[in-house]
């Protein structure tokens, strides 16, 4: 049995204020010709159909002539999406009852999560487990006993909890999965879903959380033959099971270069194979750095002249109005930034510098304190909001 895998779409998207449709059906494009040759049995979107909650309708019409696209191909493909958390999934699904009907199943339900999608192809037969991004509240509350520490009055008591975490929620959408999946005759089962997986890598242009509070577990893929994850931009495995895709096009020009596409998927007893198929772009994305002459008139640069371009000055001194004269040479320039700016911000006294945002949230206490009350913090401090860091975050993970 054969799938395709895509993910983060991002449909609408514009970057630096350029809007990247004509991009995208390109790329759009080049699936469709893909399903053509391979005949894939299902096609599945891990979330992010949209960049937006409120796509414009230019998106949802590229999104809509995709998908007939597919169908027009095979009527019998399944298609199956889920939305992540770009998308709003009342919206995406909105028509999901009567698309179900056609072999376009959408899932926006956190409770519907235990009913599969099930792909029949030449006496093979596939489930796939559709569990859309989750947000607190997503499943009922559960009651459990109350662990509140407030003594024997309230020890026996039981409160509804509300799952709020990542870790929380997705725990409980596998919990029902692996419950449902008890007695059912032997299929290959495949996981469709949005989340951060611990120890993935994130690139600039995705959502990210801070902290680990958002983090799921990798090794709950393994209840299944292959985990289809969506929401990290960058190609990755995450553990045995699970692949990421990663976006079809790159949206920042912070992003590692590796290559774009979408995955070939392979299923088989036990597990699955899955291949990147890489998707050419209408233009590459490329940051180039180099004093102001030089980027003008050197021959070096010529073979980013049709790129996306970012360029990174490196004079001293600031230029004066540099863009239209470097927009001459790259046209589709989006971006330019002076290192000359960034040296003299990193050397105000008091602020942390302009090209290099703090990870580390103590680096961000520090630097805030030295702003605010313009001086350094003590050790004292320091452990002292170490200490109210930690209880927080244990709060949060009760709460």
């Amino acid at each position: 049995m054969k799938i395709f895998h895509l993910a983060d779409l991002h449909l609408g998207k514009a970057v630096y204020g350029r809007e990247l449709l004509e991009d995208q059906e390109l790329i759009l494009d080049q699936v469709l010709d893909s399903a053509r040759r391979d005949k894939p049995a299902a096609l599945v979107v891990a979330g992010d159909v949209f960049d937006r909650a409120v796509p414009s309708a230019d998106a949802v019409r590229l999104f809509g002539r995709f998908i007939a696209g597919l169908k027009d191909l095979d009527p019998d493909m399944v298609v199956a999406l889920i939305p992540g958390n770009h998308d709003s999934g009342a919206r995406l699904a909105y028509l999901s009852a009567v698309l179900g009907r056609t072999g376009i199943h959408i899932r926006s339900d956190a409770d519907e999560c235990d009913t599969p999608v099930v792909v029949r192809r030449d006496g093979q037969t596939l489930r796939l487990w559709l569990v859309p991004f989750l947000t607190p509240g997503a499943f009922p509350p559960s009651e459990q006993p109350n662990a509140s520490g407030l003594g024997e009055l309230f020890d026996d008591a039981a409160r509804p909890v509300t799952l709020r975490s990542q870790a929380d929620l997705f725990s409980e959408a596998v919990r029902r999965i692996r419950a449902a999946k008890d007695g059912l005759s032997s299929a290959a089962d495949v996981l469709v879903c949005h989340v951060f997986a611990a120890g993935g890598g994130a690139s600039e242009s995705e959502r990210a959380f801070l902290g680990t509070a958002e983090l799921v577990d990798a090794s709950m893929f393994d209840a299944f033959d292959y985990a289809a994850l969506g929401h990290l931009h960058r190609p990755q495995a995450a553990g045995s099971r699970g692949r990421y895709p990663g976006s079809p096009l790159r949206y920042s020009f912070a992003d590692d270069e590796s290559e774009r596409g979408f995955l070939k998927v392979e299923l088989r007893p036990g597990g699955a194979d899955a291949e990147l198929v890489p998707l050419k772009p209408l233009r590459a994305m490329r940051r180039i750095q180099g004093a102001f002459r030089e980027l003008l008139d050197e021959v070096r640069w010529s073979g980013f002249e049709g790129d996306y371009v970012e360029a990174v000055l490196s004079d001293a001194e600031p230029v004066l109005n540099p863009v239209d004269a470097l927009r001459r040479r790259f046209p589709w320039l989006l971006s330019v930034r002076q290192e000359a700016f960034e040296r003299e911000q990193s050397d105000a006294p008091g602020l942390p510098s302009a090209g290099a945002q703090a990870r580390d949230i103590v680096d961000e206490f520090r630097s805030f304190h030295r702003v605010v009350l313009g001086r350094d913090t003590s050790a004292n401090m320091e452990e002292l909001f170490i200490e109210f860091l930690k209880e927080a975050r244990d709060a949060a993970r009760q709460a």
